[in-house]
């Protein structure tokens, strides 16, 4: 990699093996990169972290970090799949490297970007034919969608209502307000979905109702269709809600995410999400009653609706462990 003098490392005239002052600047970038610059606080710490890993590593092994080679970055992910380190931890501490590297490319620091293209390994958990995430691949998916805007807060809802919560996409398209019971309570909110063929109720983890609160908090209210008053709507450049969110809509933010965090590969859509709660589930539990319980397909007698089961009961999915706040 053909890199700029070091002497060149603008506006504070520094150098990458100034490991405390680069720190800073690393900081200052994050803070206007990641989340479009609305990135939380522990977020940015997390990534600072990962950084003073990377040099740690660099000075121990002698590599000068303004001077690491693609061969480099390779030998550090060796290094971390030696110690057993888990595919998620791989996977945040090479994309918090790429994105370090490529603030400085784009600050004309660096001409390449040596992270570029190196991925965690394959997560060896999952099913090699089975079309789902890993619990890694599922976390880049949250951490891909920036910001607290309008847009982003549907995105991350409806994102959780499939991964965490199992729902199909029509089942997620065909969802109105009115679903949602008792929302300004997550102890005892439920939420009717409409399913093939019947209707059945699910029982969110609390994470998953705040965030469909903040999100209906921020949208306000929407002219009905002749279904109802929509959950999810087409939002346009304005940051308007428009009409009732389309399935084919619904594919393409998927697929955008899917592309961004690199996890888009054949048999990998929007039905995916559904295979990824079902298959964490069982990680989790090792009891397939549950996962045909939390992906509703049980009989009508065990559905939600008919159930005399206490709610609180029921909230399986709070078992995923999955970060998917900001």
């Amino acid at each position: 990699m053909e890199n700029l003098p070091l002497v060149q490392f603008e506006p504070a005239n520094l150098m990458l093996s100034q490991t405390t002052d680069v720190v800073k600047a690393a900081a200052e970038w994050f803070k206007l990169d990641v989340a479009n610059g609305d990135a939380r606080e522990d977020t940015i710490k997390t990534y600072l972290s990962q950084i003073r890993q990377w040099f740690t590593w660099c000075r121990e092994q002698g590599v000068e970090p303004a001077e690491a080679k693609t061969d480099d970055l390779k030998r550090y992910r060796g290094s971390l799949v030696d110690r057993g380190a888990k595919h998620s931890t791989i996977s945040l501490k090479l994309t918090t490297i790429r994105r370090f590297y490529q603030g400085a490319v784009d600050r004309k620091l660096l001409q390449e970007n040596p992270a570029d293209g190196i991925k965690a390994p394959r997560d060896r958990s999952a099913y090699e034919k089975t079309k789902h995430l890993s619990a890694g691949e599922a976390e880049l998916l949250f951490r891909a969608i920036p910001g607290n805007e309008l847009r982003a807060l549907r995105d991350r809802a409806m994102l959780v209502m499939m991964t965490i919560e199992g729902l199909r996409r029509v089942e997620v398209v065909r969802m109105n307000v009115g679903d949602l019971k008792q929302l300004d309570d997550p102890v005892e909110c439920k939420v009717l979905v409409r399913g093939k063929g019947k209707d059945s109720y699910i029982f969110p983890r609390e994470e998953t109702v705040s965030m469909l609160a903040e999100y209906l908090a921020a949208r306000g209210g929407m002219r009905p269709d002749a279904d109802g008053e929509p959950l999810f709507a087409s939002i346009d450049k304005g940051n308007t809600p428009r009409r009732r969110l389309s399935r084919i809509g619904l594919n393409g933010i998927v697929d955008k995410y899917f592309v961004t965090v690199g996890v888009k590969r054949e048999g990998v859509s929007c039905h995916a999400l559904r295979h990824t709660c079902g298959h964490l589930i069982y990680r989790e539990t090792k009891d397939l009653r549950v996962v045909q319980e939390v992906l509703r397909h049980s009989s009508p007698a065990t559905a939600a609706k008919y159930s005399d089961v206490d709610s609180k009961m029921n909230r399986h999915t709070k078992n995923i462990s999955i970060k998917i706040s900001r």
